[in-house]
């Protein structure tokens, strides 16, 4: 029984990673750049190119000098400081509300603080379906007014499109007094109504006749929120660029009121995907989708879903096109949109949009480098990089250096799968259990033989 638990064991081994052997590689590229004069920290950003071949966590990128000794190095993301703009309230109260001639409203208000200025507004209303014009006059004193903002439109769409817009913007560092006018306070609508006639005789009886009728619409008004601009300087985010895809295969699924874009993306590091269409005002739910196989059969697995929108109407253009998902690097993506009972987009195409990756690493005086990428069975290397990145966490601006031409080895043969990997396959894993217990049974009934042949001759005594 020792022996046979011995041999588990031995199963088992540690695994030593074996030196770099550039034949491993599918391709190289040599870095590009000015010699340094001393040791210098430097970036290589990925393009294209190296991303429809590199292994997933990029572990067969790999750098060595003319030495063929191979230098330590980081993948990582390029990171930006963000700067956005959010709305800060300020304090005001109406100090008067009139109406004008020619249907208008008028109110004034007045900043909470003789200090405070505004950069623009919200007009707090409950009411769906309008459009209103908005012109401002302002003051500083109350006394004397010059006009802000003239004819500035709000308005609600939702009948038809899920739009709505209540912002109107001032000149930066408004205030504090305003005078607000909104035009057409109470719209004359045309509202179809139906009514059934039912005539003794002729030939038009029981026919439905179609009137209208008017229906008059106050503009109701709950307040005015003013607020100013606030710059805030947020963490680091990703830095973000394009990624050039061809044209799309689209197909009308009729049955399903869909219509499926499919596109090659060749393992481009993706987080977001843009919807281009020739037709205008609409608003649709999309969904994007990634192609997985499970048991060997191939189906699309949903990402992420958002609804796209392009509106341009009178007083209001908003484009909502975008679909922000997880990151992926995948051979193909899909997207399909949700038409509903509306007729499918025209000229539709897919902008993609990912991250920035870069290989930083320390070069030398002297040295001309290479990258080595395309490789097969590599495991993940294991680098002391302290001296690699922690100058460049600390605000180091490293050397830029580019890619040369791709140059395919001849060479070329995959490495050999080392035992480490065999044991981080789920298969081998689950044989190497059932192996086990296979073993635990055979030396366990060996045991009970013996035991019951011990007991047989126990007997016979």
């Amino acid at each position: 029984m020792k022996k046979s638990l011995v041999t588990l064991i031995a199963l088992v081994p540690g695994f030593v990673l074996a030196a770099l052997n550039p034949d491993h590689f599918k391709f190289d590229r040599t870095l590009e750049g000015a010699a340094p004069l001393r040791t210098e920290a430097a970036a290589v950003t990925l393009d294209s190119e190296l991303h429809r071949t590199a292994s997933d966590g990029y572990t067969d990128v790999r750098v060595i000098d003319d030495r063929g000794v191979e230098i330590s190095r980081a993948v990582e993301k390029v990171l930006i400081n963000e700067t956005r703009i959010v709305h800060r309230p300020v304090g005001s109260r109406a100090t008067s509300v009139r109406e004008l001639p020619g249907n208008r409203i008028e109110a004034e208000f007045v900043l909470a603080r003789p200090e405070y200025r505004a950069d623009g507004f919200d007009v707090v209303t409950p009411l769906r379906d309008f459009a209103r014009a908005v012109s401002v006059s302002g003051s500083r004193g109350g006394a004397v007014w010059q006009p802000l903002v003239q004819n500035a439109d709000i308005c609600d769409y939702s009948r038809y499109l899920d739009v709505r817009r209540t912002e109107v913007v001032l000149p930066p560092g408004s205030g504090p007094n305003f005078r607000i006018e909104i035009g057409n306070a109470s719209e004359d609508r045309i509202q179809p109504l139906v009514k059934l006639v039912t005539q003794k005789g002729g030939q038009d009886s029981g026919a439905e006749i179609r009137t209208q009728e008017l229906l008059r619409t106050p503009f109701r008004m709950d307040g005015i929120a003013f607020w100013r601009n606030d710059s805030v300087v947020e963490n680091q985010r990703e830095a973000l660029r394009e990624w050039d895809l061809p044209a799309p295969v689209v197909v009308e699924n009729t049955r399903e009121k869909t219509t499926e874009i499919t596109v090659d993306t060749a393992r481009l590091p993706l987080n977001r995907l843009m919807l281009v269409s020739t037709s205008r005002n609409f608003s649709r739910l999309a969904r994007v989708q990634i192609q997985t196989v499970e048991n060997g059969v191939s189906q699309w697995r949903p990402l992420a879903e958002a609804r796209v929108r392009d509106v341009d109407l009178p007083g209001f253009v908003r484009s909502d096109v975008e679909i922000n998902f997880p990151e992926q690097r995948a051979r193909q993506l899909r997207v399909t949109v949700l038409n509903g009972d509306n007729p499918p987009l025209s000229g539709v195409r897919l902008r993609g949009f990912g991250p920035v990756y870069r290989v930083l690493l320390l070069v030398e005086p002297g040295r001309a480098y290479r990258m080595l990428y395309g490789g097969e069975n590599l495991q993940a290397p294991v680098y002391d990089l302290e001296a690699v990145l922690t100058p460049v966490r600390q605000g180091l601006q490293p050397t830029a250096r580019t890619l040369g031409p791709s140059r395919e080895n001849p060479a070329y043969r995959p490495a050999r799968v080392g035992f480490g990997a065999w044991l981080n396959k789920p298969g081998f894993l689950t044989g190497a259990i059932i192996l086990a217990a296979l073993v635990l049974l055979i030396v366990l009934a060996r045991s009970l033989k013996r035991v019951g042949g011990s007991l047989d001759g126990d007997d016979q005594h």
